[in-house]
């Protein structure tokens, strides 16, 4: 059996730390790559170009960017210490 008199209730996930700004990035960034592989298979299917994909491809770049420069720059940061001590 394991002692959990001394540890705190609830330690704090990743998600705990996550702004509603990059959640909101993160999952423009899925559904952008969902759209555009959508459009741009349809229009490869049927011989035409799709604007919709094109305008999805500038999405999922401009937030792919966004997103890894966001992921690279808290991954050098320390993590902050959330047992009370």
């Amino acid at each position: 059996m394991t002692d959990t008199s001394t540890r705190p209730a609830r330690t704090a996930t990743t998600w705990d730390r996550h702004s509603p700004v990059r959640t909101a990035a993160e999952l423009l960034l899925g559904v952008s790559f969902f759209v555009t592989v959508a459009f741009a298979g349809y229009g490869a299917a049927t011989g035409h170009t799709s604007l919709v994909a094109q305008l999805g491809a500038i999405a999922f770049l401009t937030t792919l960017t966004c997103v890894l420069v966001s992921w690279f720059s808290g991954a050098g940061a320390p993590d902050e210490d959330t047992s009370g001590r």
